[in-house]
């Protein structure tokens, strides 16, 4: 890995595709998050949290980022975010800025940020709800929620009458149900089932959105890219 490159850790290969594709419809190209823009998947939000401090310490002259899903109540996300800031001498604010934290460190080299997906600011969200902000109008979301919430239903009823020894039907945790629904709806589209990243390439999904703009502005104040246009 060249130190001459700035850096981004995020918590999955998501998030890598996600970034990639935005930043190519807006001028920069990652080459999958391998030029211009390191991007690191962490594997998932302990492992960026962990490796926060150290990644810090460790930096060169170059900016270093951090992508977390906020998943729980923002407040504490930001919390645990400020624990490890505060351990490398940084004063954050009490509360993540709208458009993103971007700071310093007193006793290194390098500027960094941190970004809580999607907004900054909503309770219990994460990449797939920045994804959703991506879905252009279309009168298939509606029913693409409808028919996940009855597919959960009808999955729940059948597992409630199973007979002891019988095949359960598994259906996605309730804590994916945002998930299930975008992948509902992409499975919908003209190329059925496509992943995040083809479905912004494809323009399946937008890359504009007001989520989508705060986040890119962000990168670009961070990372002083000046072909990223937004």
């Amino acid at each position: 890995m060249s130190t001459c490159i700035p850096l981004l850790y995020v918590e999955g290969p998501d998030d890598i595709v996600v970034i990639n594709s935005l930043l190519k419809h807006h001028g920069v190209d990652t080459k999958g998050g391998n030029q211009h823009l390191i991007i690191k998947a962490q594997g998932n939000d302990d492992k960026v949290l962990t490796n926060m401090v150290e990644s810090l310490k460790s930096a060169t002259d170059k900016p270093v980022g951090f992508v977390l899903d906020i998943d729980t109540a923002s407040s504490s996300r930001w919390d645990q975010v400020c624990a490890r800031l505060r351990s490398v001498g940084v004063i954050p604010p009490h509360t993540c800025p709208l458009d993103g934290f971007i700071s310093n460190l007193p006793d290194y080299k390098c500027d960094f940020g941190v970004w809580l997906m999607p907004d900054c600011k909503t309770d219990g969200e994460r990449l797939e709800d920045f994804c959703i902000s991506l879905i252009p109008d279309c009168p298939l979301w509606a029913s693409a929620k409808e028919a996940t919430n009855k597919a959960a239903e009808i999955a729940d009823e059948y597992n409630g009458k199973l007979l002891p020894g019988g095949r359960r039907c598994k259906r996605f945790k309730p804590i994916h149900l945002t998930k299930a629904y975008l992948h509902t709806w992409l499975a919908w589209q003209n190329e059925p089932g496509s992943a995040l990243g083809a479905a912004i390439n494809g323009l399946i999904l937008t890359h504009n959105s007001t989520c989508a703009t705060a986040f890119l502005k962000w990168l670009r104040k961070l990372y002083g890219f000046p072909r990223l246009v937004v």
